[in-house]
């Protein structure tokens, strides 16, 4: 099992350099993202380098989205990231964000957790509500362009955020990051406004796959600052918009 990690391993680590040696000649903006961001999370970019190319597409996904006339949304017209639900409460209720030793660039082997935790009532883990008996619908808080997916992640593998969607939201220069997810029904380059779909509540992850790990969304604001993603605490906004 261990030698089929490795070669695993190996393979998406080649893949992503064959990857890394043309994305600069990839004709859309949200490509070159999608591609940076996967060097980023698999630690397989220089962070400097990484920091150069974040301020450099930042200014053409900003110009993408108003070519694709993208609907400007403010914070107060955030919405909550769940629907179709039947009930929902927050890990540590709501106290779990913590922004110590997290550094973006260090893509999934950072510490800290500047993020919350959603949890849904998923007793039998088989990804549906407990009530509803159907999946937990994960929507958009706001509108933007998605920048990253990841819909290959499988058991097996190191990284810690399992199928993710990245969303840049041009209005408040932030990223959004929705992540453990069971299904991304979005792409890069899809320009969303907030309440669309982008997947579905899921186990995915390197622990959150485990026999202790919860069905649930985790969901995390960076704003970006000169090209650098910094944490920010939105419980504040999650309460207010489920009001």
């Amino acid at each position: 099992m261990n030698n089929l990690k490795i070669f695993i391993f190996n393979i998406t680590v080649a893949l992503l350099f064959l990857q890394s040696v043309t994305f600069s000649q990839s004709k859309n903006i949200c490509d070159k993202w999608d591609v940076l961001d996967s060097l980023i999370v698999n630690s397989l970019i220089e962070k400097g380098k990484a920091l150069e190319l974040m301020k450099e597409y930042e200014p053409e996904v900003r110009s993408y989205f108003r070519k694709q006339r993208g609907v400007m949304t403010g914070r107060n017209d955030w919405v909550f990231p769940l629907k179709n639900y039947s009930s929902f409460y927050y890990r540590d209720n709501g106290n779990d964000y913590r922004k110590s030793g997290y550094d973006y660039f260090q893509g999934s082997n950072t510490k800290g957790h500047p993020a919350h935790d959603i949890m849904i009532p998923d007793s039998n883990k088989d990804l549906m509500d407990d009530v509803t008996l159907k999946p937990v619908d994960v929507v958009s808080m706001s509108s933007g362009v998605v920048v990253a997916t990841d819909t290959t992640w499988n058991p097996g593998s190191l990284l810690r955020g399992g199928r993710y969607v990245k969303i840049f939201d041009v209005t408040n220069s932030c990223i959004f990051y929705y992540s453990h997810l069971s299904l991304v029904s979005v792409k890069p380059g899809d320009v969303i406004t907030e309440g669309d779909k982008i997947g579905e509540v899921g186990r995915t992850g390197r622990k959150a796959i485990l026999k202790g790990g919860k069905t649930h969304l985790h969901v995390a604001c960076l704003k970006v600052k000169n090209g650098y993603p910094l944490p920010e605490d939105i419980i504040s906004e999650l309460k207010k918009q489920k009001k």
